[in-house]
């Protein structure tokens, strides 16, 4: 999500993954729970194994830094595989539990958004790809009865933003706010990070003291600190 509140020990960060994904150049770090946002990445999707693979040492190091990538992806796969087939087993135990579903879809984005902090080469980002998509799927079927949920919608936007198509992330959460709820701010403080990964300064300065203002002071999602951050790197790169 971003900022799920019925999520809080989850790791998701909305826009701070989002922003290793398109290398925006915004420091993101995976903090569990709330926003500290989020779902923010780990870091890590610039040291993708291209750059190590590419350059092949003499003495190995290119060698076994790409065997650790494997090994880390393998790790992935087993954690989250092992945590998605029970959660799948729980849903098709109950089919009707929206709840079950919920987290079927929350852990599918975890784990697409971790494969793609520690892809190494193509197949592995088609890998993590693959996985936002299977969450994705199970998004559109929560919210097709529960069309008012606003964390998933802003959930699935994000796996939306990772999978490469920004614009429908960006219209899926400016239908949100239109249409939905004008003062939701973790959607405003991934619009603002979208915005930003497309260059769209001005809209993402907007976004961000939007979502700052949409926050108040008692900020249940966490958003504040992150907006404020972002704002101010804006305002002091312009």
């Amino acid at each position: 999500m971003a900022f799920n509140s019925q999520q809080t020990t989850r790791a998701r960060a909305i826009v701070l993954i989002a922003a290793l994904v398109v290398v925006v150049a915004i420091a993101v770090a995976v903090i569990a729970g709330g926003f500290n946002p989020a779902s923010q990445a780990a870091q890590g999707a610039d040291t993708s194994a291209g750059t190590t693979a590419g350059q092949a040492s003499t003495d190995g190091t290119s060698s076994d830094a790409a065997d650790s990538d494997a090994d880390a992806m393998e790790t992935v796969d087993a954690q989250y595989g092992t945590a998605a087939q029970s959660l799948r087993a729980q849903h098709e135990a109950d089919p009707t539990n929206p709840t079950t579903l919920l987290n079927l879809a929350n852990g599918y984005f975890d784990w697409g958004v971790a494969a793609l902090n520690h892809a190494a080469d193509d197949d592995d980002e088609a890998h993590a790809t693959e996985l936002l998509n299977e969450a994705i799927g199970y998004y559109d079927s929560y919210l097709a009865d529960n069309a008012g949920a606003k964390s998933a919608i802003v959930d699935r936007a994000i796996c939306v933003f990772y999978t490469g198509d920004h614009a429908s992330a960006i219209a899926a959460l400016e239908d949100l706010v239109t249409n939905l709820d004008a003062g939701f701010a973790p959607a405003w403080a991934n619009l603002g990070m979208f915005y930003e990964a497309e260059g769209r300064t001005e809209e993402a300065s907007n976004a961000y003291q939007t979502a700052i203002d949409a926050a108040g002071d008692e900020d249940a999602y966490g958003v504040r600190d992150y907006a404020e951050s972002r704002l101010a790197a804006l305002n002091g790169a312009s």
